[in-house]
């Protein structure tokens, strides 16, 4: 796929997501769930544009020795692993996806849709997983870069090397990380939402319980196994 491809995808993503946020708004009138989606969706599909657009401005010259050999490094990683590479469009398909499918119209978290349960898992395990599986592929080559553009005279290429090396497990703390911000985030929306409307569930964007975020950390520990799979196999051939 053609840089210009990728580019196309994300744009065709966000008006979804848009129009999503849109949907939702109309349909229950709370701006807590779709302003949340809808800023973290623009920030992730367009961070390689907001990215080239801050390094037009960002200078180098003036730093420090030490503090421009790492800000070299960051810049590396983020060329590498976000604006340059030909996976990203792909990394945050998931993510845009994983919002679109709470349509009003064919919501798969709440509803008749949310009722179907293979296991316990429900449908929404299936962008649960494919976001960890993608966000765990995008540390394995941001973690890569970093390391590749550490100069070895650095005093944190020891670190960088090691981050490399096991990036199995730096992933998957990350991934842990970035799980349970985002299910604190869900549970403050759904208590704020439940708040605005004087507890009737029926009436909120953003439905939260124990058992549902059990599930959801699960299906992400799956998707973080799935990409560890994939890295091995393709080491392998």
């Amino acid at each position: 796929m053609s840089p210009n491809r990728h580019a196309l995808l994300r744009y065709a993503l966000w008006l979804g997501v848009v129009n999503t946020a849109r949907a939702n708004r109309d349909y229950f009138g709370l701006p807590t769930t779709w302003v949340f989606h809808l800023a973290l969706n623009s920030f992730t599909l367009f961070l390689p544009e907001l990215y080239r657009g801050a390094t037009k401005v960002w200078r180098l010259d003036a730093r420090a020795q030490t503090q421009r050999a790492c800000l070299s490094a960051a810049h590396g990683m983020l060329q590498d692993a976000v604006v340059n590479n030909p996976y990203y469009a792909l990394y945050v398909t998931p993510v845009a996806l994983a919002y679109m499918v709470s349509h009003p119209q064919f919501n798969i978290y709440k509803g008749d849709l949310a009722r179907w349960r293979v296991a316990g898992f429900g449908l929404d395990a299936l962008p649960h997983a494919l976001t960890a599986f993608a966000f765990t592929n995008l540390a394995f080559d941001a973690l890569h870069a970093f390391h590749k553009h550490t100069p070895s005279d650095a005093q944190w290429a020891a670190l960088a090397a090691r981050a490399d090396e096991h990036a199995a497990l730096v992933a998957g703390a990350l991934l842990a990380s970035a799980s349970a911000f985002y299910e604190s985030g869900e549970y403050a929306i759904h208590e704020e939402e439940l708040r605005e409307t004087h507890g009737d569930a029926n009436k909120i964007n953003l439905v939260w319980s124990a058992q549902d975020t059990l599930f959801d950390l699960m299906a992400n520990a799956l998707g973080w196994l799935g990409a560890i799979w994939l890295r091995r196999w393709r080491k392998r051939w």
